[in-house]
């Protein structure tokens, strides 16, 4: 049998039958790196509309994982190699501490992310092109074992099996339903319909919702939250009328700095999540209902401030039924939804674990949302005055900042 010498990694020569199973275990790792790199491309954009580094860091590591798997295949070494496990690495480093601790910078600091059947592929193929790199670093003739001769059929089959199971992988896990807060379904609510049965009309679904607040996540297949009307940059008038509606309810809710006014006015539904305390109006009078800043629908105070009585931060404003909340700042003030789920016979917010009145039957519930809500801040709040961030890392930015504010 004729026996030939070739580089099996730039810079060795090793000895290696005609047929070994190189190719395939160098094909094996370019495809991890395609599929992980496909995710990360697919993620981006959404990424740079949360946060501009965070949308650089996504690009860089879309582009390398891209590109590393070209000149693997095209001239192997083990320099190459290596790069690929500690770029990886680091990788999945950064979101092992995302999902953990939370990263110590960005919009999101300190707050530790939702997990996801997306992010956790990519991390499973990342992982696995490090196991593969680092095998053949440390025995490199594993890529010279001779392998059984087949077929021309059979030869390409074994060739494609595993970048065809990484692309059957990735392309399933980036469905809506299965990809969570990192895709389709965390970032642009709406694609998945859902069987609500009150709060959100088929219209309503098709018309206006857009994306919403990446990190909030997915429960039984839908977005925890979804954001309503246009995301375009107001025009002048959005502008003014966006002012207005700040003023207005600034200074409405003045007379509610004191908790105690707000209970004797009738705000006596109390919600609690994350350091916050929603007080919402619970009597009869409907001019509480809808965008009314002589009326808010709901009082947001924090309360979990040392020595210290709550300190009012700003309004919500709440729809009735299925009504869509007017956009009266264009792409300032958009509307967002929860979902309501039935946990262990209570109606219960879902990612806030935060249960309403009225229990449910577990049996023939039916996941609703809630009616439309614009929150107005009075305070400077993470993320501006119409936020929907309701983390406790955003409701401690602004009372750190109140009390900054009252030395």
């Amino acid at each position: 049998m004729r026996v030939m010498t070739t580089p099996a990694f730039a810079g060795e020569e090793v000895r290696t039958d005609p047929a070994t199973v190189r190719p395939y275990l160098l094909g094996g790792l370019a495809a991890l790196s395609v599929g992980a790199a496909a995710i990360h491309f697919a993620v981006v954009f959404e990424h740079f509309a949360d946060y501009t580094l965070y949308g650089v860091f996504f690009l860089v590591i879309s582009w390398a994982q891209l590109i590393w798997p070209a000149v693997l295949l095209w001239r192997p070494s083990r320099l190459w190699l290596w790069l690929g496990i500690v770029g990886n690495a680091i990788v999945i480093a950064v979101y092992v501490a995302s999902r953990t601790v939370g990263l110590p910078f960005g919009p999101d600091l300190h707050n530790a992310e939702s997990v996801g059947a997306l992010d956790v592929v990519s991390c499973v193929l990342e992982f696995g092109l490090i196991v593969g790199c680092a095998a053949l670093l440390w025995r490199p003739s594993i890529a010279d074992r001779p392998v059984a001769r087949r077929g021309a059929f059979a030869s390409a089959a074994a060739l494609i099996a595993v970048p065809v199971a990484v692309i059957a992988v990735t392309s399933a896990v980036m469905t809506p339903g299965w990809a969570g807060p990192e895709g389709p379904a965390g970032m642009a609510s709406g694609s998945s319909s859902g069987g609500s049965s009150s709060g959100m009309s088929s219209q309503s679904s098709s018309s206006t919702a857009n994306s919403g607040m990446g990190d909030m996540g997915t429960t039984d297949g839908q977005p925890d939250m979804r954001m309503y009307g246009t995301a375009a940059p107001p025009t002048a008038a959005q502008v003014v009328a966006a002012a207005q509606l700040i003023k207005a309810t600034d200074a409405s809710l003045k007379r509610f700095e004191n908790v105690q006014a707000a209970f004797a006015a009738g705000y006596t539904y109390v919600l609690k999540t994350n350091g916050e305390e929603h007080l919402l109006y619970n009597g009869d009078d409907p001019s509480y209902q809808g965008l009314n800043p002589q009326h808010p629908s709901s009082l947001v105070y924090a309360i979990n401030v040392p020595n210290h009585a709550p300190i009012l931060l700003g309004a919500m404003y709440i729809m009735g039924g299925q009504q869509n909340g007017p956009q009266v700042g264009g792409g300032l003030t958009r509307w967002h939804s929860h979902l309501v789920t039935c946990v262990n016979g209570q109606q219960t917010v879902a990612g806030f674990g935060v249960q309403l009145r009225g229990g449910c039957n577990p049996a023939t519930w039916q996941d609703t949302y809630t009616g439309q809500m614009l929150h107005v801040w009075v305070v400077p709040y993470p993320g501006g005055v119409f936020s929907d961030d309701l983390s406790s890392a955003a409701t401690n930015a602004a009372v750190n900042a109140v009390l900054a504010e009252q030395r």
